[in-house]
């Protein structure tokens, strides 16, 4: 995260942006050490993106939203009620990754905001 951060504010998209941050493994099956996170910054088409950043989409879709508190114990929290929440509220969960995102707002207010995909 500190060289995405570094990176954006040398290009000059961290203040006014939304990251955000894909997990790319499923935590319960792949081990710790090996599991991959993207962070990504949202941008304009027209943006001259540089090394070591590169391209990528993000396929949208239909969310259920959830804004917490950026901490060990709020984080923890959410996982362990997300799952019994989702259901009480007769959603179905999508197979996408459950993506955070922030803005530099949020970081400042040590906030974040926890998207899952559902159908």
């Amino acid at each position: 995260m500190e060289n995405f951060k570094k990176w954006a504010k040398l290009n000059g998209v961290f203040n006014d942006s939304i990251i955000l941050g894909i997990p790319r493994d499923n935590p319960e099956i792949t081990p710790k050490e090996e599991c991959r996170y993207d962070v990504c910054v949202v941008i304009n088409k027209d943006f001259n993106v540089t090394k070591p950043a590169h391209i990528g989409e993000f396929s949208g879709g239909k969310y259920a939203v959830f804004l917490l508190d950026h901490t060990k114990e709020a984080v923890s929290e959410f996982w362990g009620n997300i799952f019994s929440e989702i259901e009480r509220n007769n959603l179905s969960i999508r197979e996408q990754p459950i993506i955070e995102r922030y803005t530099s707002q949020m970081i400042d207010n040590h906030l974040c905001e926890i998207l899952v995909p559902i159908q």
